[in-house]
């Protein structure tokens, strides 16, 4: 079994540091950048507290976790994680976005935890930024399809 560990914003920054310089020298090998955003923390913490809101964050990180097995996770913000995917994870993402897609449709019945998502490749970008900003926007439209906004 594997044990995941999650990583916080700095060593994504040196994550990010390391690929791009594999990009620089044309050694880098295909990756994929997913973004999650956890909807309604805001709410959650106004309504029910900090606590609650701090087990939301917990619940979903285990999540993500252990979705993404073999790909570092990291917290790059209160409520935003990214997963770096190379392998395994990159060759398996589909099901895994499937995975998040149902969870999702099953936490909005049940009350459970919402957790958007967005994807992106590595195509020949010039740094990872490019990738990553591709994931965002694809996030936040997941973000916005989830709480039924029009994109």
């Amino acid at each position: 079994m594997l044990l995941q560990v999650l990583e916080n914003k700095l060593a994504y920054n040196e994550l990010q540091k390391k690929i791009n310089s594999k990009i620089k020298s044309n050694s880098c090998e295909d990756f994929l950048i997913t973004v999650f955003d956890l909807n309604d923390l805001k709410k959650i913490n106004d309504i029910k507290g900090h606590q609650t809101g701090d087990a939301y964050i917990c619940d979903a990180c285990k999540l993500i976790c252990n979705k993404f097995k073999h790909s570092p996770v990291f917290r790059i913000g209160g409520d935003e994680f990214v997963a770096v995917s190379f392998g395994e994870d990159y060759e398996h993402i589909e099901e895994l976005l499937n995975s998040f897609a149902d969870h999702n449709t099953k936490a909005k019945k049940d009350g459970g935890i919402i957790i958007a998502c967005g994807m992106a490749r590595y195509n020949n970008d010039a740094s990872v930024e490019p990738v990553f900003s591709r994931a965002d926007k694809k996030m936040y439209e997941n973000k916005k399809m989830l709480k039924g906004e029009a994109i």
